[in-house]
């Protein structure tokens, strides 16, 4: 359901003179109310659209538009991720949500969305990033930032694991996985028909080729980042 706002203060034509309209699309009436208290007390921001689901969204938005819509992810009737797309197309779009796990962070914004702001980010910070969105910039709070640049070393690690594995040999991945499985030397030799010593060299060039320091570490890469196949 969304709610238009007056402001009796100014004239329509003095508001569209000083004022960014904005819209904000969350099912929380105290996270609305909140938005609202915070914009009414910043002079060049005015939150003129306020809607709990998806449904009505698009209309809303034709019979007011604005600059800028603040997106909640989960929503009532479906995921705010499934509409960035359409509306980048008329407006910025900056998410607001409770939760910034790393994939729904990058879904965001590799659909057109101009930024990711936590719902518990102080004032100050939820000023600053809608400006920034405004103005184009990527807007991200301050720990999603951090959760996004921690998640992007941790890819940068996982490919770096799986380029390693995929320059060994077809008979060295074939240990790799034996050792991921707790095999020893002996239950690895019997199942590929070596002798354990030739099964103990292969580990030891592969701990080398990996660069990890024993075949535990070796498990635990494996598991924590599979083969890439």
């Amino acid at each position: 359901r969304a709610h238009a706002r007056t402001d009796l203060t100014l004239s329509s034509a003095s508001m569209s003179d000083v004022e960014t309209k904005l819209a904000i699309c969350d099912d929380h009436p105290i996270v609305r109310s909140g938005i609202r208290a915070l914009l009414d007390r910043t002079p060049d921001l005015r939150l003129v659209v306020e809607i709990e689901s998806l449904a009505g969204l698009a209309s809303a938005l034709d019979a007011e538009p604005v600059a800028l819509v603040l997106l909640d992810v989960d929503l009532p009737d479906g995921s705010g991720l499934d509409v960035i797309e359409a509306l980048a197309t008329r407006t910025k779009v900056l998410v607001l949500s409770a939760l910034a796990e790393p994939r729904t962070v990058r879904k965001a914004l590799e659909r057109g969305a101009v930024g990711y702001v936590r719902k518990d980010a102080s004032p100050d910070e939820l000023v600053r990033s809608i400006r920034r969105a405004l103005a184009g910039q990527t807007a991200l709070s301050a720990d999603v930032a951090m959760t996004l640049a921690d998640s992007m070393r941790g890819d940068s690690e996982a490919t770096r694991f799986r380029e390693k594995i995929a320059a060994l040999s077809s008979r060295q991945r074939e240990v790799v996985e034996l050792v991921a499985e707790g095999r020893s030397n002996r239950d690895i030799a019997k199942a590929l028909f070596l002798s354990e010593g030739t099964v103990k060299n292969y580990v030891s060039h592969i701990l080398d080729a990996v660069g990890v320091a024993d075949r535990t570490r070796l498990a635990v890469m494996v598991s924590k980042h599979g083969f890439g196949r």
